[in-house]
């Protein structure tokens, strides 16, 4: 898995990518890879800064401080492209892509709860079986 530290080189990376090809002209279409790089990357740390809390900071207020910086300014750079979107025309676009994702999110939810549920079925089936076999013999 990559570290938050990476993930947002990757994503300040495609911000950078996003802004030069804005400059060059480009409409949405032409900054799609970038976008995608972008928001896998914010995902990224968002994800693998709560993960490993004894990771390279001396104590939980700069390990919070470098979280939250660094989620701020990704956040600001999202806001940032949703206004490129709609400057573009493509408000509507950006509100799709919004929900989506909304779905998307949910979705994986709710398949971790059915996942989560179905593990501890299986781990209760193999415990009973475990105690069964233990009875006859």
């Amino acid at each position: 898995m990559i570290d938050p530290i990476s993930a947002f080189a990757i994503a300040q990376g495609a911000i950078k990518g996003i802004q030069a090809a804005i400059k060059m002209g480009k409409d949405v279409q032409g900054i799609t890879n970038d976008v995608m790089k972008f928001f896998d990357a914010k995902e990224k740390v968002a994800k693998e800064a709560v993960k490993d809390p004894k990771k390279k900071y001396s104590s939980d207020t700069s390990q919070a401080m470098s979280t939250v910086m660094q989620l701020h300014e990704l956040n600001k750079a999202e806001e940032e492209l949703k206004w490129h979107f709609i400057n573009q025309g493509h408000s509507q676009l950006w509100s799709q892509i919004l929900l989506e994702r909304n779905s998307i999110v949910q979705r994986r939810k709710v398949q971790e709860i059915l996942d989560a549920k179905a593990a501890k079925n299986r781990k209760a089936e193999i415990d009973e079986a475990i105690t069964m076999g233990f009875a006859f013999w």
